[in-house]
């Protein structure tokens, strides 16, 4: 049956990203990017009939992922942004306004079971449409947040100033390189032991400012 068919590819496609996250290696913002593309097929292939069916799918789900990578807040933070853009348009759809639910914070629609669940449970047709319109325009925000970023390098750089950084970062890698090309600067950059990570930091990180790992 197609929609068995569908749930079985959804759930497969769930657990390939559960040991994604569990294997660890990717930056930040693939992961960002993984996260709200794979939410927005659970929007698009999984069961549900209202908003409140729908958040009760995320957080779930929400919980596995974010429990696959403790130590990481992207996967979290994907989720409550998914978790707000469903409540925002219910209210559109609704016709009222999301300003008497600020008050709940994102911290919350992930972690509670919600008691004002029950104030979502009227059905919209458009809603599915709706939220996964929505979630493209996360993930083009998420497209150009490194390129965003970067271009605001010479705002908050200046010449013969010393850097600290820890670890390795590509958003702050681009932030570095851009700066680079018009000043001159240092970069201290931290070991974030036991991961040791500073070494390809310091290998890729050639912009032209001096570099010290330590």
């Amino acid at each position: 049956m197609p929609g068995a068919d569908k749930e079985t590819d959804l759930g497969e496609r769930i657990e390939a990203f559960l040991a994604e996250l569990k294997r660890g290696g990717r930056g930040s913002g693939e992961t960002a990017r993984s996260t709200a593309a794979l939410l927005r097929r659970i929007t698009a292939q999984a069961r549900w009939s209202s908003a409140g069916d729908l958040m009760e799918i995320i957080r779930k789900e929400g919980r596995r992922m974010t429990a696959a990578q403790p130590s990481e807040t992207t996967v979290g933070n994907m989720v409550r942004r998914v978790l707000k853009i469903i409540r925002e348009e219910y209210a559109r759809s609704r016709g009222s306004s999301e300003e008497a639910d600020q008050q709940e914070s994102l911290h919350k629609l992930l972690t509670s079971g919600g008691s004002s669940e029950e104030n979502f449970r009227q059905h919209f047709a458009p809603l599915k449409a709706n939220v996964i319109e929505a979630i493209n325009e996360l993930l083009t925000e998420l497209e150009g947040t490194t390129d965003n970023i970067a271009m605001q390098a010479l705002e908050h750089i200046h010449s013969n100033e010393v850097i600290m950084t820890i670890g390795r970062s590509r958003t702050v890698e681009a932030f570095l390189k851009d700066a680079a090309r018009k000043r001159k600067f240092h970069v201290i950059v931290a070991e974030c032991a036991p991961f040791c990570q500073v070494k390809n930091t310091c290998t890729t990180q050639r912009c032209g400012s001096e570099r010290t790992c330590s």
